[in-house]
């Protein structure tokens, strides 16, 4: 019996094996929702990509026309200072997606519930930085896990 080629392709990608990073959840295991209502649903994407984490990471969660989640970017691992975090990362990343907004995530393992008055300052400075290139800031949360 000949091989045929589609027999032949079968063959090689039957036996190849899908690798996977160690901290990256299997998307069975995310409840994500299709669109981000409010900061409730946004808090519960955030909470869900970063289960597990033990340290401070600040994250954008992209937002198309009719607030869907179209993308997400790890923009800080640990304390973000107003000089270390910048609206640059933050367009950069939407113009990959196609996105009009964003929500700017602070996911904390403890601590205060809410936005330091730094936090605020900095996410004020973004959220006008990013304006000017027609991108809305739609929320600013903290996410206690």
């Amino acid at each position: 019996m000949v091989p045929t080629t589609f027999n032949l392709i079968r063959t090689f990608t039957r036996r190849r094996r899908v690798v996977r990073h160690p901290d990256a959840v299997p998307e069975a295991q995310l409840n994500l929702p299709r669109r981000i209502d409010g900061p409730a649903a946004a808090a519960q994407v955030a909470g869900d990509l970063l289960r597990h984490r033990r340290e401070d990471i600040t994250l954008a969660l992209y937002l198309d026309d009719r607030h869907r989640l179209v993308g997400t970017a790890i923009l800080a691992v640990g304390w973000a200072q107003a000089a270390r975090l910048s609206a640059r990362p933050i367009l950069s990343g939407s113009q990959a997606c196609r996105a009009t907004g964003f929500v700017l995530v602070r996911y904390r393992r403890w601590g205060a519930p809410s936005a330091t008055e730094p936090e605020d300052r900095t996410f004020r400075s973004i959220a006008a930085a990013c304006s000017r290139y027609g991108l809305v800031a739609v929320d600013h949360l903290v996410v206690v896990g």
